[in-house]
């Protein structure tokens, strides 16, 4: 009996949990259907580390969207976030009722590592994630700027992840090399087929009938002979159109295929750019004394960089990026042993791309 009556109380007590619930949903149903929204609460969540936007501009971002005297159950908060959000540099925002009638949005912000302004258009920011947002008009991020040129893997105008963009291209080439590949198939399956018809037509031969007149005979014999020679020729020229348009067709999927090499060789060396990047941003000193990157191109594609210091009047010509630590490390000692003697604006150029070496050009 005692356990039947803790069933009970048991059941009892959640039947009420659940009653008071159902009560307290139906208060704020109701009460959402007449309060009215009285204002905006904007919260940078991240506004200690990074300031690329602040409340007020937030606020001037979603000033044409109506909120106050707006019925609570009508709140444009999807509205309200897609306004936001259409900003590039906001990596999310969160927009939601208060008990009061306010709506608050919380809002984060993209956290940039490098700036890249680059020929060609190019002027976006890089984020920690991969990501590529447009440089906003009005406020500017402390990292480290990459300026001159170089074969970037996706267009001036993109902004996302740069990996999608990357695979969303490989996979548009991928499509591409099918479809010409199939076409050429086609075209040499035509060839085969033609082949055999003339083929057959140059087998063909004539026998004389056993009452057929040595004239007819002759006839026949001159009309299969024109026959081979006229359809002969047709066909031949029909091969040749066929296997010139499948040639055409490889060399297409050829340049497809190097295409989608240099594609990923493009983006090797955006990563290889973006890790050296962090690579400086890592070290307190680096950070602090490199403030501009220069890139460009050589002929087969590698990538050459120049620095520019914060301190002294002269260039770093740091060269491919490779033995990265070791001429940092070469660097570092030069600038330890070497410049404090000679002076930090002594030299125009520092070059450290040779082993176990320093190159300087005086000014």
């Amino acid at each position: 009996m005692k356990q039947i009556g803790k069933i009970i109380a048991f059941s009892i007590f959640w039947v009420v949990i659940v009653a008071v619930m159902v009560l307290i949903g139906r208060h704020s149903s109701a009460r959402s259907e007449v309060q009215t929204l009285t204002g905006v609460d904007v919260v940078i969540k991240d506004s200690a580390r990074r300031q690329m936007v602040d409340a007020a501009e937030v606020r001037r971002w979603i000033a044409p969207i109506k909120v106050e005297g707006v019925r609570a159950v009508d709140a444009p908060l999807g509205e309200i976030e897609g306004a936001i959000l259409a900003h590039g540099h906001v990596r999310s925002a969160e927009a939601y009722l208060t008990p009061d009638g306010r709506i608050r949005i919380e809002v984060t912000q993209h956290a940039p590592t490098m700036r890249m302004m680059l020929d060609g258009g190019y002027d976006f920011y890089l984020t920690d994630r991969g990501e590529v947002f447009r440089s906003p008009e009005l406020s500017a991020a402390y990292v480290p700027v990459i300026t001159g040129r170089f074969d970037v893997p996706f267009s001036a105008k993109h902004e996302g992840a740069t990996d999608a963009q990357l695979k969303l291209k490989i996979n548009e080439l991928d499509s591409l090399i099918d479809v010409t590949e199939e076409a050429r198939n086609d075209l040499l399956i035509e060839h085969r087929h033609i082949q055999r018809q003339r083929s057959k037509l140059r087998g063909r031969t004539v026998k004389k009938g056993l009452f057929e007149s040595q004239e007819d005979f002759e006839w026949r014999k001159e009309s299969l002979k024109k026959t081979k020679k006229d359809s002969g020729a047709l066909y031949t020229y029909r091969m040749r159109v066929r296997q010139k348009a499948a040639d055409q067709k490889a060399v297409e999927v050829d340049r497809l295929i190097e295409r989608q090499k240099k594609l990923q060789k493009n983006y090797e060396d955006f990563i290889n750019l973006t890790n050296f990047v962090k690579l400086i941003e890592d070290d307190d000193f680096w950070r602090a004394q490199i403030v501009e990157i220069v890139v460009s191109q050589s002929q087969n594609g590698a990538l050459f960089l120049r620095l520019v210091p914060r301190a002294g009047n002269h260039t770093i010509i740091f060269g491919r990026i490779e033995k990265v630590e070791r001429k940092l490390d070469r660097l570092m000692r030069f600038y330890c042993e070497g410049l404090d003697k000679e002076g930090w604006n002594t030299f125009r150029t520092i070059d450290v791309r040779f082993d176990d070496q320093v190159v300087c050009t005086r000014r």
